[in-house]
């Protein structure tokens, strides 16, 4: 007999065959979601569009805010790599991800929420952040809700860096940034404006003001000239960020009617849309590669034609012309591709005799940008790259001095908004681990449920197109900064929505909502051999299972496993046990059970098993024991007590099948209580845990039994431990009546992905079964 998960591993033409159904289907390992993975702040995109999708507006926008504390920023400038990995972009068009990102912050905004006040102080220490901008404000906002106080130095005369300073108007409101920012400081974030952090020993001077840690998130506001002859010679040459800069803080410098923009990215199309809303007539964007290799967005190239900019390609500036010092035009030169550089794209090279001169009144170089260390003396202590950026550990952005960490542009150069808020996450993350005087690195493994699915059928799925947003009438552009894009209305956000595949593993999605339509089910292999969880996908025409299982084989190009048997993860009544009281009803959050007559006249309750999720929440209140879930069931639990180590203490920990309380159990090999025998059994959640099994654990001689789980928040069915606290206090009270230590019997609630603290709560929990304790008193 082969091992199910080894064979699972190698997913090499895995084949499925339904014995009773006499059809085969090809299986394939689940990965993440494509849209998670592409998104580098790692938002549950699949979670909040389903929510979306069902009109619950306010949620998806709270699963939104758990990892992009600027919902209606990005949904309006992020260059969306999440939508490039779209699964529907094989049918169609990919998702229009940013747009419903956009939509329910704007939902927000016309239908406010009460605002939270301050978030309570728990930690002495005081975090320093320098820069506003998407980096330093993310990691204000994680370390205020851990907290820490902050303290956000700015020395624009407003909070929001590039995201204020470098984005024009029309792109990015003003209001939109500020929302966003207020939110930020109602928490308790001090932000200070005007404020720069500069001179001799200015990092010190913070740590001697109390500070413990400081944060330096100062972005890459200095513009990169051409570094060709004349630029520094007439007047009308500039670079992009002094350009958008003076723009957009209020003291415009006015280009001529005819501009000149050189480069491809979003600076460049800022600049020369810009320059067009400043009443220049003719403009023109020089990029020496072509349209494909532009990094600019395919939507920024393509509203700049419609507005009246000119777009030439292949071609790179030679030198600046000008009569009586003021720019006059631009020599410059034909390129042709060659050899993809160490960036991926075809390297450009000069043609030779392919000269031509372009008339301009304005150049504005947008070819890169580079942060601004003019803040530092000379003795910073820092390594700095060549390209004026802060070196620091990739995997913790500790930099070279002691306490001080960066993030955003001054770390990896320009780069988006959204890959700085990732970088706020990991330095907010790693600020915690230092004042905690943890390792910086994380060595704790999630061990997820691995998880297979039939493959779908792309074919199947009808073609729709792509929601448009609303558009402001281009003949409103000149001399008007006002918002282009005007994003969804509900009608039109649940509709796109709608289009979502659902692709990736049922564990990345925070609410296990019915509108999902794939089937959750069980593979296990007969002789011990493993299990597996099997997703159907939308539409699957599966054999009808009733209460039993569908026997199965699965075979693939080395091995073959014959008798495996697949079981829906839901629960059942058995009738003959059923009292028809309606507990059932009463605490099922899907509305999966309801009450029928029998002939006696009696009332029975069944399961709808289209609806059922299996979090086992009618397990544990079922008076007669009548339901029962399946695969964890109470037999495969009495299994695993017969494994017990007669010669130790034998700690039965139960673990979510789902997200960060379930981990592999090298987790938890440097805990010191050695004498002790962790015995892990997984189940559908840790919350829901059958009063019997925690009995039979400590029938069968366990020492003590844990629970961990992911609690309210994290909760891959949506409401967590909600019955719990009660619950389990009831478990406590049977245990002293059968003469059992109730302090043996402990339970804790981690984040998600806090992979960390569920070390921490079963070594806490272990302290509390030893009775108190200590981790040292017990070796």
């Amino acid at each position: 007999m082969h091992n199910l998960e080894e064979m699972m591993g190698e997913n090499i033409d895995l084949t499925l065959t339904f014995r009773d159904a006499d059809s085969s289907y090809q299986v394939n390992r689940i990965h993440p979601s494509p849209c998670m993975t592409a998104c580098p702040a790692g938002v549950n995109v699949k979670s909040y569009v389903s929510l979306i999708s069902s009109g619950r507006f306010a949620q998806a926008l709270a699963v939104v805010k758990e990892k992009n504390p600027f919902p209606g920023i990005c949904g309006r400038v992020c260059p969306h790599p999440c939508e490039e990995h779209c699964t529907r972009g094989e049918v169609d068009a990919p998702l229009a991800i940013a747009s419903l990102k956009r939509f329910v912050a704007d939902y927000e905004l016309r239908n406010p929420t009460e605002n939270p006040g301050p978030l309570p102080r728990s930690r002495d220490e005081k975090i320093a952040v320098v820069g506003s901008g998407p980096a330093g404000l993310t990691v204000a906002n994680d370390l205020i809700r851990k907290g820490f106080g902050v303290t956000v130095f700015e020395q624009l005369p407003q909070a929001g860096g590039m995201m204020l300073a470098g984005i024009p108007s029309y792109r990015l409101p003003r209001d939109i940034i500020r929302v966003e920012v207020e939110a930020i400081e109602r928490l308790g974030v001090k932000i200070k404006t005007n404020t720069r952090i500069a001179g001799p020993a200015a990092i010190d001077k913070l740590f001697e003001k109390g500070f413990s840690a400081v944060f330096l998130g100062i972005g890459a506001h200095r513009g990169r000239k051409l570094a060709i002859a004349g630029e520094s010679k007439y007047e009308g040459f500039h670079d992009a960020i002094s350009f958008l800069h003076s723009v957009n803080l209020g003291k415009p410098l006015q280009p001529g009617k005819r501009v000149i923009v050189v480069g491809g990215g979003s600076s460049a199309f800022d600049s020369a849309r810009t320059a067009i809303r400043l009443g220049s007539q003719e403009i023109t964007i020089l990029y020496r590669r072509t349209r494909q290799e532009m990094p600019a967005t395919a939507e920024e190239i393509a509203v700049a034609e419609p507005e009246g900019i000119k777009l030439h390609y292949l071609a790179a500036p030679v030198k600046i012309l000008g009569k009586k010092g003021k720019v006059s035009g631009m020599t410059c030169i034909g390129m042709e591709l060659a050899e993809p550089d160490e960036s991926g794209r075809r390297r450009p090279v000069p043609i030779a005799g392919s000269e031509f001169t372009l008339k301009a009144d304005t150049i504005i170089s947008a070819i890169s940008q580079e942060p601004d260390l003019s803040f530092l003396p000379d003795d910073h202590g820092f390594k700095i790259s060549k390209w004026q950026t802060f070196k620091a550990d990739a995997g913790t952005l500790l930099t070279t001095r002691p306490g001080v960490f960066v993030g955003g542009d001054a770390y990896s150069g320009p780069a988006t908004i959204i890959d700085a808020i990732a970088t706020g996450h990991v330095a907010a993350q790693s600020i915690e681990r230092y004042l905690n005087k943890e390792p910086l690195e994380q060595d704790c493994d999630r061990a997820l449920p691995a998880e297979t699915e039939i493959k779908a059928d792309l074919s199947q799925y009808e073609k729709s197109r792509r929601t448009a947003q609303t558009q402001l009438a281009m003949s409103k552009i000149t001399g008007n900064f006002e918002e282009v894009e005007l994003g969804y209305d509900e009608a039109a956000a649940i509709a796109e929505a709608s289009r979502c595949l659902r692709c990736g593993p049922c564990e990345e999605c925070f609410l296990c909502v019915p509108e999902c339509g794939k089937r959750l089910h069980v593979l296990i292999a007969a002789n011990g051999a493993g299990a597996q969880f099997l997703r159907y996908p939308i539409g699957f025409d599966a054999p009808q299972t009733g209460h039993g299982t569908v026997a199965a084989a699965l075979r693939s190009s080395s091995n073959t496993i014959d008798s495996v048997q697949i079981s829906p993860l839901t629960c059942y009544v058995n009738a003959d046990l059923c009292r028809g009281c309606g507990e059932c009803t009463t605490v099922c959050e899907y509305s999966a059970p309801a009450l029928s007559p029998k002939d006696s006249g009696l009332f029975v309750s069944r399961i709808d098993e289209n609806i059922c999720k299996g979090c086992g929440t009618c397990v544990t209140v079922c008076p007669s024991s009548a339901i029962e879930q399946r695969y964890f069931t109470q037999e495969r639990f009495l299994d695993k007590l017969m494994k017990m180590d007669p010669t130790r203490k034998n700690v039965v920990t139960f673990t979510c099948s789902w997200y960060g309380s379930h981990l592999n159990r090298s987790s938890f090999t440097h805990l010191t209580h050695q004498d002790y025998n962790l015995l892990f059994q997984s189940v559908a959640c840790s919350g829901r845990i059958e009063p019997a099994l925690i009995l039979n654990a400590f029938e069968h001689g366990a020492e003590g039994v844990l629970v961990v789980g992911c609690g309210m928040g994290a909760c891959h069915y949506g409401f967590g431990n909600k019955h719990a606290e009660e619950h389990f206090g009831t478990v406590r009270n049977l245990l002293n009546v059968l003469g059992f230590s109730a302090e043996k019997f402990q339970w804790a609630w981690t984040g998600a992905e806090q992979s960390g603290d569920v070390v921490e709560a079963v070594d806490v929990s272990l302290n509390s079964i030893q009775g108190n304790k200590t981790c040292e008193e017990s070796t």
